[in-house]
């Protein structure tokens, strides 16, 4: 039986929506990886930074925009043991900026990824 993988970067706390700022608990890709995770079984893997963004939506704007500019890889709480097991990994992420948040390429860059197919999961 094949194993696969959710990894997901999410962010809860103030954040836009439907053109207001509202406090999450859930953030909505951690959302999203849920309802993929009821779907497929699949292993659920949060990607967490050790010194997160600011709890407020502009402070939060203004940090992830300077780790962008900067290029930088955010040191993550964790990682999975290992991803040698799974046959699939499908990652989520917010969309910052046209991009993925810095510190889901800290969490690809971990791992060699050869021969392992992937799904976006952009929200």
């Amino acid at each position: 039986m094949a194993k696969n993988l959710i990894a997901f970067y999410s962010r809860a706390d103030e954040n836009y929506v439907s053109g207001m700022l509202k406090n999450l608990t859930i953030g909505n890709t951690e959302v999203a990886a849920g309802i993929l995770q009821q779907l497929t079984g699949a292993d659920l893997f949060k990607i967490e930074q050790v010194q997160p963004y600011a709890k407020g939506y502009n402070q939060c704007i203004a940090q992830a925009q300077e780790d962008q500019k900067r290029d930088a890889r955010p040191e993550l709480k964790a990682y999975p043991e290992s991803i040698d097991a799974y046959d699939t990994i499908y990652l989520g992420f917010p969309n910052y900026w046209s991009t993925m948040p810095m510190a889901v390429f800290t969490f690809l860059e971990h791992f060699d990824f050869s021969g392992k197919p992937s799904n976006l999961l952009h929200t």
